[in-house]
């Protein structure tokens, strides 16, 4: 099996393939583990896209109900709030449109800063 320890998951499907990897290589995770991992993988590449380099930086802040974006000092630039009641219900309910709203936030973060 090809090593996918650097895949991000954009779909159920896909979210499965890695939950499948991921409890063979000896690590406990769930679907939702691998769901917000996803969501915050993606929200980190799409900045270091924008920004042409991985300059900021994206986390969970306090839980997993928003992500807080930071600038290269640390300083918060920017907090994304999931659409629905949780990344993980907007990931299930529809991920490809998740996605693609990820990156209008991220856009709009970047744009303002």
């Amino acid at each position: 099996m090809n090593d996918l320890s650097n895949f991000i998951p954009v779909s159920l499907s896909e979210v499965a393939v890695k939950l499948a990897w991921e409890q063979a290589h000896g690590q406990k995770a769930s679907e939702d583990t691998v769901i917000l991992a996803a969501v915050l993988e993606n929200v980190r590449a799409m900045l270091e896209e924008a920004l042409e380099g991985p300059y900021w930086e994206a986390a969970w802040e306090k839980s997993d109900q928003s992500i807080i974006v930071t600038d290269a000092i640390g300083h918060p630039v920017g907090t994304i709030k999931p659409q629905g009641s949780s990344f993980i219900a907007d990931f299930r309910a529809d991920a490809p449109k998740l996605i693609g709203w990820l990156d209008q936030e991220v856009q709009q973060i970047v744009k303002q800063n």
